[in-house]
């Protein structure tokens, strides 16, 4: 990721991001190789080789330092975080949800979300998981 990052810039990140997903957690496929998701992307093939290049150690580690900073080291991934105002970071882990949205319920979720952004003394919601991962397409 860092070295798409490096050369391609943001843009791409979500696609790589949902490619590995899909590989991932809907074909049960950890082993997937990363010059096979990055051509499915549309990247060159060259990033491939930073998987076991040790030199992007450090790029991965900053990246975790910086939202680990934002939230503490007690979370999981995904880590969110938010400009909340100039100069002010905040983060949060999640959220974790087991099954696809509809884009109207996502953007609920958002919105809901983005209004506990900017509440200092807000830390957590959480609840026992009742169901497990559902990844089938919504309309």
């Amino acid at each position: 990721m860092e070295s798409v990052r490096a050369v391609e810039g943001d843009a791409p990140i979500g696609r790589l991001y949902a490619a590995y997903g899909e590989h991932i957690h809907h074909q049960q496929d950890s082993a997937v190789a990363a010059a096979v998701v990055l051509a499915e992307v549309g990247l060159p093939a060259h990033h491939a080789e930073a998987a076991t290049d040790e030199r992007w150690d450090e790029v991965i580690r900053a990246s975790m330092d910086e939202g680990l900073g934002l939230t503490g080291p007690d979370v999981g991934t995904p880590i969110l975080g938010f400009e909340v105002e100039p100069g002010k970071k905040v983060g949060f882990f999640g959220p974790v949800i087991s099954r696809r949205l509809k884009l109207a319920e996502g953007l609920r979720l958002w919105d809901g979300l983005i209004l506990t952004v900017g509440i200092d003394c807000f830390w957590e919601l959480k609840r026992t998981r009742t169901e497990s991962p559902d990844f089938t397409p919504v309309d």
